[in-house]
């Protein structure tokens, strides 16, 4: 029976003999490995023996070739790892360094959610006096970044109050702006992120697909993509309300020194 469903606690060199071959015959049945002139029991040892110092259960390494089947891997420039029906070392060393970076990612994109959610929905429920107080504060800090030309990443905060002064009008009126300013922001922070070494808000899979997804032919928006769109667009709203309000204020204090 195929290991789908099994979870082993303990890494694949310390795991049982049992365990051991158990993977190897699973792995050769998911690949559809055929034996040619016993073959496959000569490699069976060698490629046990190469998997030994990875730091992974023998579920979680058939799961991984089991992603890369279904394409759900990418290698390090974001392609697809070839699989053919043969028990390779090459190929699941490539399977198993993906899984790695895949796990890490993960991880770290909990992580990220956390700083997020967070970032949209402060938790702290203040008195008013504190709101008043911690309000002053912000935008004193704000104004502060403004006028000595420093970025600022709580300026989407005031946000409602340039609304109601008359500021950011083009975002709040014109549809189409409002439209073309975002996704031109979700194609900036999506570039920013495949920059970076690890991204902590997207894994290899979601980089590649959401790139895939916004060149001139996109490819449509599949369920698994998106959760990690919507993640992306709700950051491009608030880079670009960010953006907006920080401009509306600069414009506010050029104003009042020209006077």
């Amino acid at each position: 029976m195929i290991l789908q469903r099994e979870i082993f606690l303990e890494y694949i060199g310390k795991s049982s003999t049992d365990i051991k071959e158990k993977l190897v015959n699973d792995i050769l049945t998911l690949f559809q490995v055929r034996d040619r002139n016993g073959e496959k029991e000569k490699m069976k040892d060698t490629w046990l023996l190469f998997i030994m110092d990875y730091r992974l259960t023998a579920s979680e390494i058939f799961h991984a070739h089991r992603m890369a089947l279904k394409r759900e891997l990418l290698d390090q420039n974001g392609n697809e790892i070839e699989c053919l029906p043969m028990l390779s070392t090459n190929t699941t060393g490539k399977i198993l360094k993906a899984y790695e970076r895949y796990k890490q990612n993960d991880k770290q994109l909990e992580e990220g959610r956390e700083r997020l959610k967070l970032l949209l929905n402060p938790p702290a429920e203040l008195t008013d006096e504190e709101k008043k107080a911690e309000r002053k504060k912000n935008w004193d800090s704000l104004v502060e970044a403004v006028k000595n030309d420093r970025k600022c990443d709580h300026a989407f905060l005031f946000y409602d109050l340039s609304v109601k002064k008359g500021g950011v009008q083009s975002f709040v009126n014109d549809e189409s702006f409002r439209r073309e300013a975002i996704r031109t922001m979700m194609i900036d922070l999506l570039g920013r992120e495949k920059l970076k070494p690890k991204s902590i808000l997207f894994n290899t899979f979601e980089l590649n697909k959401l790139s895939k997804y916004f060149e001139d032919k996109p490819l449509p928006l599949t369920d698994d993509l998106a959760h990690a769109f919507d993640r992306l667009k709700s950051m491009a709203i608030v880079q670009v309300k960010n953006e907006m309000v920080y401009d509306w204020v600069k414009k506010n204090i050029k104003t009042k020194t020209d006077e």
